[in-house]
């Protein structure tokens, strides 16, 4: 399934962790990651950074829904989007991606609410197999110019989001993302970073020769750390 794993595994990790760091982790513990198709997909499949459409309905509704396709590989995909499913929801996928399209049925193996959902594939037609791969084709001949499209060769993700800050409340960061989806519908890496740092009073600042400022906001003063 692709999608932003560092990101995603972040805000995950920041939903169940209520304590500072350096205090005991509570003794219950969340349920084991979902288990990928294939088993080792993440290893096999290569993931693509994209900039697509997808129009969806769960399985069973006639209600469609349509979000901002951002990641894709050939066994799942990653879609942004406000009003996210269930872990397990069976949904009929219509992709398009420059110019191609695609139709998938697939299962949600991840969701975070008002960000976006992990769909991994389930069932897909000889036809839209090909197309799904000529879309891989031309994502991969815009990021390797002259190499072979689709490879079944392992792939390391090399996109790392911006540098993320220590969680110490949890709570204010989780209404600082309630806050902006109040008016917004997208969220950046970015912007991401930038409201969790503010969250926990946060402000940093780089200049010349790489070095870089930290401020931090205690009891309504500013502390500087270089």
């Amino acid at each position: 399934m692709g999608f932003d794993s560092s990101a995603a595994d972040y805000l995950r990790r920041l939903k169940r962790d209520e304590h500072p760091p350096g205090f005991p982790e509570p003794e219950t513990r969340p349920p084991a990651e979902p288990a990928t198709t294939g088993g080792s997909e993440r290893r096999q499949s290569p993931r693509y950074k994209c900039a697509g459409s997808a129009q969806f309905r769960v399985q069973g509704s006639d209600v469609r829904t349509w979000g901002t396709l951002t990641d894709i590989s050939q066994h799942g995909c990653y879609v942004e989007l406000m009003s996210t499913f269930p872990v397990g929801a069976n949904v009929d996928l219509e992709l398009e991606l420059n110019g191609i399209r695609a139709d998938v049925k697939g299962e949600v193996r991840a969701s975070y609410p008002c960000l976006g959902i992990g769909i991994a594939f389930r069932e897909i037609s000889d036809e839209n197999r090909l197309r799904l791969l000529e879309m891989l084709r031309s994502l991969s001949s815009v990021d390797h110019p002259g190499t072979p499209a689709v490879s079944e060769t392992p792939s390391v993700s090399t996109s790392t989001p911006a540098s993320l800050p220590i969680i110490v409340n949890a709570a204010a960061a989780l209404q600082a993302l309630a806050d902006f989806f109040e008016t917004r519908a997208l969220l950046t890496k970015e912007e991401f970073v930038r409201i969790l740092r503010k969250s926990q009073g946060l402000d940093d600042f780089s200049f010349g020769g790489g070095r870089k400022l930290l401020f931090i906001r205690y009891d309504e003063e500013l502390w500087l750390f270089i």
